[in-house]
């Protein structure tokens, strides 16, 4: 074997060596995060005036209601309900809300028909 073929071999090994190293050490130099709650939660509400799109034909049993923080930004909304809780929490992570900054409903009432 040449010098330079056994000088490129320890150089390899001692970089692994030292990359093995690295990853087996406990790192503390890494601070733990806040964990902020991703949870999304729907409110069951019995207040009929929070729904006043509840028709014959057509309904919107999803309330989503932004807090003051963000009612600049976001408006007030309403999901049917054939797919408007999955529509309402793709607007949530659409908007990459926290669960301070908004509140949502459904209609007590139109689950309790649907049971």
């Amino acid at each position: 074997m040449s010098i330079l073929h056994i000088n490129i071999m320890t150089r390899t090994q001692k970089s692994f060596d030292e990359k093995v190293k690295r990853l087996n050490s406990s790192s503390k130099k890494s601070t733990p995060k806040k964990s902020t709650s991703t949870k999304i939660t729907i409110i069951q509400s019995r207040k009929k005036d929070l729904f006043p799109h509840m028709g014959i034909a057509h309904k919107f049993p999803y309330y989503f209601e932004p807090m003051p923080e963000i009612a600049d930004k976001l408006n007030r909304a309403w999901f049917d309900q054939y797919f408007g809780e999955e529509r309402m929490i793709a607007h949530i992570k659409k908007h990459k809300l926290k669960s301070h900054q908004y509140k949502a409903y459904v209609n007590y009432w139109w689950l309790k028909e649907q049971k």
